[in-house]
């Protein structure tokens, strides 16, 4: 097998090219988390292993289409909030391996995972512009646990709001998350899933598996995950980018 990796300047050339051009298109992001989830190797700090977690993550991650646009932290530095840094290659080399002996295609297409963090810290015209032009403008579905007034600073008027369980930590260091409850919410999501142009997933590992059954819908829809940056909104750290990044967001709100 042979795995494609493409930068940020190749990811971005290819998001605008297809949200300009096709009414289908997902990009989702897929952290070192979901990786552990998907081998049973480990498990992540926001959501429990199970055996249909794992399921649902192998379905959404072996999608083969030019429209689904899988990031992942794969042949790419990482970034800190400050810089870009060199990749793990122990925990790189990983994931490679996993990739090859779990999927059976001749080539396997991995877009940029930091492309919106790094941009909207050090590339704020670019962020702004993909947000002016493929998001805010748009009738629009958020799906996550940041407060709807505050999203609406960052991604402009939100049409249909569903709200998800913020992750939470049980007896025994038992980690779970929102797809524990996607019953609950995933028909919410459904009920008004006709009249709108773009879905924001803020859900984790939930929203991989969002990805994943929006595209089987075949519904002309947009989906885009953004990622952590929903919690900077609202001063929330819950990624160590964010603390070293400093007071960035406020450029980025409408209004501010």
């Amino acid at each position: 097998m042979k795995i494609k990796t493409n930068n940020m300047q190749q990811t971005l050339e290819h998001l605008y090219n297809i949200l300009e051009n096709e009414s289908k298109v997902v990009y989702v992001r897929f952290g070192d988390g979901d990786f552990n989830i998907m081998s049973n190797t480990s498990r992540c700090i926001e959501h429990a292993h199970s055996p249909e977690l794992e399921r649902e993550l192998l379905e959404s991650f072996e999608i083969d289409h030019p429209q689904y646009v899988k990031g992942a932290m794969l042949n790419e530095p990482t970034f800190n909030g400050i810089d870009l840094q060199p990749r793990n290659q122990q925990e790189n080399n990983t994931i490679i391996n996993f990739i090859q002996n779990k999927f059976k295609v001749d080539l396997f297409t991995i877009y940029s995972h930091v492309l919106f963090t790094y941009a909207c810290v050090h590339q704020q015209d670019i962020f702004l512009d993909f947000l002016n032009t493929f998001i805010r403008p748009k009738k629009k579905m958020f799906v996550g646990s940041v407060d709807k007034e505050s999203m609406e600073k960052l991604v402009g008027k939100i049409d249909y709001y569903v709200k998800i369980p913020v992750a939470d930590v049980h007896e025994q260091s038992k980690f779970e998350g929102a797809y524990y409850s996607i019953d609950e919410w995933y028909p919410k999501v459904l009920e008004h899933i006709d009249d709108v142009d773009v879905v924001l997933p803020t859900a984790g590992m939930a929203g991989r598996v969002l990805c994943k059954r929006l595209w089987n819908l075949d519904k002309p829809i947009h989906v885009i995950e953004l990622g952590s940056i929903v919690d900077a909104v609202i001063g929330k750290k819950s990624r160590s980018w964010i603390s070293r990044a400093g007071d960035f967001i406020k450029p980025l709100l409408i209004g501010e």
